[in-house]
């Protein structure tokens, strides 16, 4: 059975997705969503226990929608991207955001 993967052209587009929101300060720093009292956050997804696909049916910003977020322990922080219609995306763009996050200066 041969496997196959996304298409060159969507791959591109995801990592153009995920290079928006990543930051030079260092390798690994995104954007993410601001709480209320901040104006805005960032965190570093190498520090992060898993970088997850949402379902965010209960945000109501982006009802039936798909998010990427990155888990620390219980503590959960959606990154600034997206949100997508499909869950394919979505995976795309997470896989796209740990290739940024660990790629070799």
């Amino acid at each position: 059975m041969t496997r196959t993967g996304p298409a060159p052209e969507e791959m591109q587009w995801a990592l153009a997705e995920a290079s928006k929101e990543a930051l030079a300060v260092a390798p690994g720093w995104f954007r993410t969503w601001a709480t209320t009292e901040d104006k805005w956050s960032a965190i570093n997804v190498r520090a992060a226990t898993q970088v997850i696909v949402n379902h965010s049916r209960e945000d109501d910003r982006h009802p039936n929608s798909w998010t990427v977020r990155a888990v620390f322990g219980t503590h959960t922080v959606e990154l600034r991207l997206g949100p997508y219609e499909s869950k394919d995306e979505a995976i795309l763009v997470a896989h796209a955001v740990l290739s940024v996050a660990y790629k070799e200066s």
